[in-house]
């Protein structure tokens, strides 16, 4: 478990599995507008190294998860309670996957954003992150149905050989909205 020391004295990262999935579940259920099937929590069971909850003072109040594809890692979800936003929970959650990806040799980070949610915009973009494209359309029951992909091309730029870690996340029944 790694032990974060910036606004919240205690801040930690854990690791998901079996143990503790139905965190990662009402997380999602409590932070996101996207109902998350079986099939997206096998994945992350099955590649738990890309996903991480924050745990501060013994309670779940954030989350992380991503996945790996073409060489891009892909942010499926991130997010914290409402209670403990504005306190680098967030921040701690996306220096997790931008270390990922480096230690990965990703060529960049992307995710898509609810084309309305311009406090996570801003949030990626004070990292870097940039507006790659606007998709019509992206989400089937949210209004607006728009999302945005935003995108921050890493050190690791480099051309590697594609690397995929399986199906099971990203695409219009996801969200990566929610940010501290």
């Amino acid at each position: 478990m790694l032990t974060v020391e910036e606004d919240l004295p205690g801040l930690e990262l854990e690791g998901i599995d079996k143990s503790n999935i139905n965190k990662l579940k009402l997380l999602n259920a409590s932070i996101l507008p996207i109902h998350y099937t079986t099939k997206f929590y096998q994945y992350v069971l099955q590649n738990s190294d890309y996903s991480r909850l924050a745990l501060w003072n013994g309670k779940h109040i954030g989350m992380v998860c991503c996945k790996i594809d073409s060489n891009v890692l892909y942010i499926m979800t991130l997010g914290c309670l409402v209670l403990y936003r504005r306190k680098k929970v967030g921040t701690t959650l996306l220096k997790f996957v931008l270390e990922l990806s480096d230690s990965e040799k990703c060529s960049a980070v992307q995710l898509h954003v609810h084309s309305s949610n311009s406090d996570a915009v801003q949030f990626y973009e004070k990292f870097g992150f940039t507006v790659k494209q606007s998709i019509d359309n992206y989400y089937r029951y949210l209004k607006p149905t728009g999302a945005l992909l935003l995108e921050r091309v890493t050190s690791s730029s480099v051309q590697q050989a594609p690397h995929h870690s399986g199906e099971g996340g990203g695409g219009p029944a996801e969200e990566s909205a929610s940010v501290s």
